[in-house]
């Protein structure tokens, strides 16, 4: 298997309940209601909640420079204004979300805390694949060359993940400014 990409104007989208918002997942794996880890896409258009789920944890990472306002169940608030800045909670637990101005879009990744540890980061220098580790990347500016792939360029809007099986794999900066956002999710 090799990295999988993705281009997220592509991706099913699934409008919220409360008509706030669309989420649109990128994976899933393994494929079932008992996931052990799953990654989506979170378009925001209106101040709303973020959705529970029975067990695991969320780690939400903001994609741009809309500033969002999280407050969790203890009512404790925290920010997230700029790409990379991100929020760590229980999938259980009822997450809202305020919105300073215009819209948002987070990059939400859900996993099983017994299983994996997740941590991010925004990245504009070539990194190679990991052994032994899943992982997402997001473009957020200029392109990159990708080898190991189902694809040989990345743009803003697209990128891949990848299962600890692959082992294999080059992501580097094509032009200058180029950024991402690396998430590394790592077996327990």
């Amino acid at each position: 298997m090799k990295i999988k990409c993705f281009d997220t104007t592509e991706l099913p989208v699934m409008q919220w309940s409360d008509g706030c918002g669309s989420s649109a997942e990128i994976f899933c794996w393994p494929v079932a209601s008992d996931y052990s880890l799953r990654a989506s896409l979170a378009n925001i258009q209106q101040s709303s909640v973020l959705k529970r789920y029975i067990e695991g944890e969320r780690l939400s990472i903001a994609l741009g420079e809309a500033a969002l306002f999280i407050e969790d169940p203890k009512q404790t608030q925290y920010s997230l204004e700029k790409a990379g800045d991100s929020f760590l909670s229980s999938a259980n637990q009822t997450v809202k979300i305020e919105l300073a101005h215009g819209t948002a879009q987070l990059l939400n990744i859900m996993f099983n805390p017994e299983r994996w540890s997740v941590k991010s980061e925004i990245v504009s220098n070539e990194r190679r694949l990991p052994v032994a580790t899943a992982g997402i990347v997001l473009i957020l500016s200029g392109e990159w060359d990708v080898s190991g792939a189902n694809c040989r360029v990345m743009k803003v809007g697209q990128g891949g993940w990848w299962l600890p099986d692959i082992g294999e794999g080059v992501i580097a900066p094509k032009t200058a400014g180029s950024k991402l956002i690396w998430v590394e999710i790592t077996p327990c």
